[in-house]
């Protein structure tokens, strides 16, 4: 009789009951699916109108940020026609003055965070899994690193700074210039982004609906979508009114693309489409193999299921095996809400659609809204713009008073102009380098002099003092983190307090990105245990790490429980130092040896002197002096001498 692991149950076709997505091609759209998705594509118009005051505030920002800082629009108190502040000042004979104090405060912000990085770690939930948690780590910094993320972090930062949004996309692509698949992660403008915006919880789990415009050539298209010449016809067919004529509409590196962009409208030369993720319930059929050991959604019903588990008990009869021992798929049915995504053009044609590739069950894109108090986001920018304008309308002012007040007038007395001379003949003399005047003396005729008028003070000088000191603190970037040189007199002790003080100010601010990175990563490394299939090594650099946990294997790792934490990695300067004095007063204390030293130093050079450190105890256990290493004949003879050789080199 044979076992019930033994039969071969592939005669009843069950290898099609895998867990995988249910994949719908739509390229041949009926006229009822096209209506429904055009009511979907008017849906997600209403979303992404509904984020209107949201865009234009985000400009704004941008604006002020960039230094374009007189762009409001203001109406002309002489003409009543609207304008521009900057050239209602121009009208006035007069030049705007700016000094862009918010630019260099972000600046002082985004250092700060290039020299705090932080980095994602991988804890399993057992201890036992230590050294998996390890490679699922280094699996997830060499992603990262493949996609230069630290930059991608620093450019999202100084987004979530002007907008209050951060906005990711993590995915799995064609790397053409790798010639290989991988993750893929980029930042998302918020301007192509929509979403259902009744939305009130901080971590986003109200998001039922969540998508981007995309504008992409009609070959990218086609090399995405299509599987065959025919549906790349029909794609063509869809996109015909597309100019092929490369035609360039758009100052060249400005925003005018973006700030202009149309929800069906497409920029020039180029396809518009729509990736539209919604959260949608339905039922669906859990099912359990024990043969296969498969857990997961089937596209098959009850009754389907049923029908197999009579067609596995008759073979198990046939073949001599127990009813009790053959095993029978457990199935149930369960109302669950699945992420559903499409792919559309403006004319409600479907590319592709498709319950959610990802074993994560979600849309790829990565959401965080700051504060989201009422449903309001803004960022730090917006808190500064007012004294921005004050800081810039104090500078106008005090040029208007410079302007208006008397510099250098030279007085010149009728009576003392010579006959031969006229009054521009003096002005050029008096401007002129050891000129000489002649001038008419008579009894009680007054010299020519010149008269310097000092400009009133008004207090400008103490208001923008006040400016500079209120936008430093709503800012939370003080003099102190900023490196300005402090007060003769101020301990040390102060000045680190007053910088320390300062930081708690911004702190909200990273720490909240900080949780942004966390739900990125975490979605990334997903996604890499997903679609990761077979072994590789992983790229790692900046640390001396365990070979063994430098090898991906999918077979380790697929069933780990894990948590991630965002830590403080060892990169500050500061950090480094205090690890490094650390680490020396261990090792002159022979608490440590010299490779533990190196191994857990920042030094430049401890990688090169561990290898150096390796290769010669190897020629030393071969019984081989190490090559390049020189010592004198009579010290060879000296016991201390070898011993001291065989400490620094053979030292475990």
């Amino acid at each position: 009789m044979k076992k019930a692991q033994e039969i071969d149950f592939r005669v009843i076709n069950l290898d099609t009951l895998q867990i995988k997505p249910k994949v719908k091609k739509n390229i041949y759209a009926q006229d009822e699916d096209v209506r429904e998705n055009i009511s979907l594509l008017e849906k997600c118009r209403e979303y992404y109108d509904s984020l209107y005051d949201f865009r234009n505030r985000r400009k704004r920002n941008r604006e002020y940020y960039r230094g374009n800082q007189w762009g409001d629009i203001i109406v002309n108190p002489d003409t009543g026609e609207s304008t521009t502040e900057e050239n209602y000042i121009k009208s006035q004979g007069k030049v705007p003055m700016k000094q862009n104090i918010i630019r260099q405060l972000i600046k002082n912000l985004l250092g700060q965070y290039r020299l705090n990085p932080t980095k994602s770690v991988v804890i399993p939930r057992n201890s036992d899994d230590s050294a998996l948690g390890d490679i699922l780590s280094n699996t997830l910094q060499a992603g990262l690193d493949l996609n230069m993320a630290k930059e991608l972090d620093v450019r999202n930062y100084e987004e979530f700074l002007i907008g209050g949004a951060s906005v990711g996309k993590v995915g799995f692509k064609y790397w053409k210039e790798r010639n290989d698949e991988d993750l893929y992660i980029e930042n998302t403008n918020p301007n192509r982004m929509f979403f259902n915006t009744d939305i009130e919880d901080i971590r986003l789990k109200d998001i039922s609906l969540i998508g981007e415009i995309i504008d992409m050539d009609i070959d990218e298209i086609i090399g995405a979508f299509a599987t065959s010449d025919k549906e790349a016809e029909v794609i063509r067919s869809w996109y015909n009114d597309i100019s092929q004529n490369p035609i360039v509409s758009y100052s060249a590196l400005s925003s005018d693309r973006v700030d202009m962009l149309d929800f069906y409208i497409p920029e020039e030369n180029k396809c518009r489409v729509f990736e539209v993720w919604e959260l949608k319930s339905k039922w669906i059929v859990l099912a359990h193999d024990p043969a296969t050991g498969e857990y997961g959604p089937v596209d098959y019903t009850m009754d389907e299921i049923d029908e197999m588990n009579q067609e596995r008990i008759r073979v198990g009869k046939e073949q001599g095996v127990p009813e009790d021992r053959i095993p029978l798929i457990e199935a149930k049915d369960k109302y669950e809400q699945q992420w559903y995504v499409k792919f559309l053009t403006p004319y409600g044609n479907c590319l592709w659609e498709g319950e959610s590739p990802y074993e994560h069950e979600e849309h790829p894109y990565v959401l965080t809204l700051y504060p989201l108090l009422d449903g309001e986001v803004w960022g730090l920018v917006e808190d500064i713009i007012d004294q921005q304008r004050s800081i810039n309308r104090l500078i106008s002012l005090m040029d208007f008073v410079l302007g208006a007040s008397a510099k250098g007038v030279l007085l010149v007395p009728e009576d003392a102009i010579p006959d031969d001379m006229d009054i521009n003949d003096i002005a050029d003399e008096w401007s002129k380098f050891n000129g000489v005047i002649k001038i008419k003396t008579k009894p009680g005729t007054t010299l020519p002099q010149q008269i310097y008028g000092k400009a009133a003070n008004i207090g400008i000088n103490e208001l923008l003092g006040l400016q500079m000191k209120l936008m430093q603190e709503i800012a939370g970037v003080s003099g102190a983190i900023q490196g300005h040189t402090p007060k003769s007199g101020t301990p040390s002790s102060l000045y680190a307090q007053e910088a320390q003080n300062s930081a708690v100010n911004s702190k909200d601010y990273t720490d909240f990105f900080s949780w942004y990175k966390k739900k990125r990563d975490m979605k990334a490394l997903q996604v890499q245990m997903q679609f990761y299939k077979e072994k590789r090594y992983l790229a790692v650099s900046g640390k001396r790490y365990d070979p063994s946990t430098l090898v991906y294997d999918p077979e380790k790792v697929r069933n780990v429980p894990f948590e991630m934490v965002v830590t403080q990695t060892n990169d500050t300067p500061v950090h480094r130092q205090m690890t490094d004095d650390l680490l020396f007063e261990l090792l002159k204390g022979q608490f440590i040896d010299i490779k533990m030293f190196l191994e857990n130093s920042s030094l430049p050079f401890a990688d090169n002197l561990l290898q150096s450190i390796d290769k010669a105890q190897q020629q030393i256990q071969q019984g081989q002096l190490p090559q390049d290493f020189n010592v004198p004949e009579d010290a060879q003879a000296d016991p201390r001498a070898m011993e001291l050789v065989n400490q620094m080199l053979n030292k475990q």
